[in-house]
């Protein structure tokens, strides 16, 4: 009633006017989406009537001060223009397979993006209003009650997490074998000198164990299932204390009820959990990293340094030997941690950045060194995004392009592979033996950037596109590539999350999949390969993986805008490895793992009750 109201108040010729553009932004984001002319339906006067009073009620729910109001319609102003700008370009890209192009056409695409802003703007609003309550709240509105035990918490949290998982291994039964599974497990069949670093070695060294484990008891379904019982064990340990860390922030028992439910019952982690992708550990690791970093940033006492440094480093190191990006990311968050951290506090923070991206260097020659693997790998994974804007140039130009153009085209990817451009994997080119690593890409980087450059400035609208296609799962919340990339459904087992079974070891045979409980995988298989989530109202957008980069993104703001200057800087380390994901080969919610489960923790830390600058 108090929007209707407003429609009623103050109406002015710049607000009838702002309304007017909002509606335009909703048609033309409408006509994208498929609605039969939308500009010509008499429905566009509601839109028009109903964005002219959510902005009369917008300005009326405004802070007090001047300089509060400026503040929040900066942010509010930049997260709606964000959004906006992404839905546009996201279904430009999803329907016609390319955004609008030249300068003309970009233009019309910062234009629509700043009117459907105006619609977009209210709820930006609302948004954070809901950031600056959840900001001031703290353990003073807690109600008066007997609080639960650190240890009880924990304790009680990790059983339950991983009695819900039980169920999902035994439909997987011995654990999921696909993604690299059927690479590494035949490395580690063959002994350590075969292992390939285009794998983390330390990842294919715990397959070895397990599959060692499977030979002790002349079962190698035994040993598999040994993997998934480690993996559950690991991954419920680290998230009960997270479920405990949550419970200090929050002070509220639904957040412990509500985490362990997101933890043990979500089926993208639980499914994740038993699949023998490095992923899974990784992103405990990648979750650990972050509490014990918390630990040291918000609650630690002085005299305790030493100890959750000395922690930081061991769980940092092993984290890294994981994910070869992650040390990048480490090392962009260390300069940025100096930077921004306290004078007096500099020196100490240096040291600690030098010792761990030092440590995570030195502790992955030193694991090549002791299993004595004389492969190396390249780099070609570094890129997936030149390889991605090559191909475009080469699958939409082909048959016009000069000679000296194809020429240098065909001498970093094959001519013949051009027609295999698949938009959101770089893999497709990549696998298919297009590109021409040893002879043209490696060691040649000045070279090669003279070369990209020279083909995007004839060619620019394709880099852009292939830049937006390979990246569009983590920036469009309506995306589909993220599941469909390479196909979905029961039967390839290869959507949201990849299920099929490839584990065939040369002179030995295949190691079974043999389900526990059948009736559970064939409901599991309906979400993670068949995508069944589309048709879940509301709750679908837990199961993208745009949600959760956005999510990242808003709590980073979220620090900025209340002012929270810890916070933020806390927060780098996880932007920076998203950041690094942008460069990855493609959008999958194994790659997004880690975020999903380091979210709620950096949410709840935007409280008051957290110590803070």
């Amino acid at each position: 009633m108090k929007i209707l109201n407003g429609l009623g108040k103050n109406i002015t010729p710049v607000r009838l006017l702002l309304a007017f553009l909002g509606a335009y932004g909703l048609c033309y984001l409408g006509g994208l989406m498929g609605v039969t002319e939308p500009s010509f339906s008499v429905m566009n006067l509601f839109a028009m009537a109903a964005i002219c009073g959510l902005l009369s009620w917008t300005e009326s729910n405004m802070p007090d001060t001047t300089e509060q109001k400026r503040r929040r319609v900066r942010y509010v102003g930049i997260v709606s223009y964000l959004f906006a700008l992404s839905m546009i370009m996201g279904y430009q890209l999803q329907v016609n397979g390319l955004t609008e192009c030249g300068i003309k056409g970009k233009g019309l695409i910062l234009m629509r993006a700043l009117c459907l802003s105006i619609a977009v703007f209210p709820f930006g609003n609302l948004l954070f209003m809901g950031i600056e309550r959840w900001g001031n709240s703290g353990d003073t509105i807690r109600k008066a009650g007997k609080e639960w035990r650190p240890a009880v918490v924990f304790g009680i949290c990790a059983a339950v997490i991983f009695l819900c998982l039980i169920p999902v291994w035994l439909a997987y039964y011995p654990i999921i074998m696909s993604y690299d599974f059927h690479r590494q497990v035949n490395e580690a069949a063959k002994g350590f000198a075969w292992f390939w670093p285009y794998q983390p070695l330390i990842h294919t060294w715990v397959i070895w164990f397990f599959l060692q484990v499977g030979y002790g008891l002349n079962d190698l379904q035994a040993g598999m299932a040994a993997m998934a019982l480690f993996q559950m064990l690991a991954y419920s340990l680290t998230t009960a204390y997270a479920c405990g860390f949550l419970y200090r922030i929050i002070k509220k028992k639904w957040a412990v009820v509500s985490a362990v439910l997101f933890f043990g019952i979500f089926p993208f982690h639980s499914v994740m959990v038993v699949c023998t992708t490095k992923d899974v550990l990784f992103g405990v690791l990648f979750l650990l990293f972050i509490l014990m970093m918390g630990e040291y940033f918000f609650f630690c006492r002085e005299r305790d340094r030493i100890l959750w440094e000395g922690l930081i480093l061991l769980v940092g190191w092993i984290m890294m030997q994981f994910r070869n990006n992650a040390i990048y990311a480490a090392a962009v968050f260390g300069v940025l941690w100096i930077l921004f951290t306290e004078r007096k506090q500099k020196f100490r923070v240096f040291l600690l950045v030098i010792l761990l991206l030092a440590g995570g260097k030195g502790i992955s020659v030193a694991i090549k060194a002791a299993l004595g693997t004389q492969l190396t790998s390249s780099k070609i994974e570094m890129y997936s995004v030149p390889i991605q804007q090559f191909a475009r140039v080469g699958f939409y130009h082909g048959k016009e392009l000069d000679e000296e153009t194809r020429g240098l085209l065909n001498s970093y990817i094959r001519e013949a592979v051009w027609t295999e451009y698949n938009p959101p994997i770089a893999d497709t080119i990549k696998g298919g033996g297009g590109v021409l690593f040893g002879e043209t890409w490696e060691g040649h980087g000045v070279q090669l950037f003279a070369d990209w450059l020279k083909i995007g400035l004839r060619y620019p609208n394709e880099y852009i596109d292939a830049f937006l296609e390979l990246t569009r799962g983590y920036w469009f919340l309506d995306d589909r590539s993220y599941a469909e990339c390479l196909g979905y459904g029961t039967e390839g087992r290869m959507g949201a999350i990849y299920t099929y079974n490839s584990s065939e070891i040369e002179n030995v045979g295949e190691i079974e999949h043999t389900s526990k409980f059948p009736w559970l995988e064939e409901q599991l298989e309906q979400i993670v390969s068949a995508n069944a989530f589309y048709e879940w109202p509301v709750i679908a957008i837990l199961f993208k993986s745009s949600f959760y980069f956005w999510g990242l993104c808003m709590v980073f703001l979220a620090a900025l805008y209340l002012g929270r200057k810890r916070q933020a800087v806390f927060y780098l380390f996880p932007m920076t490895y998203m950041g690094t994901m942008l460069l990855g080969p493609v959008v999958q919610l194994r790659y997004i793992f880690p975020v999903m489960l380091v979210l709620p923790v950096l949410a709840a830390l935007l409280s008051k009750s957290v110590t803070y600058d």
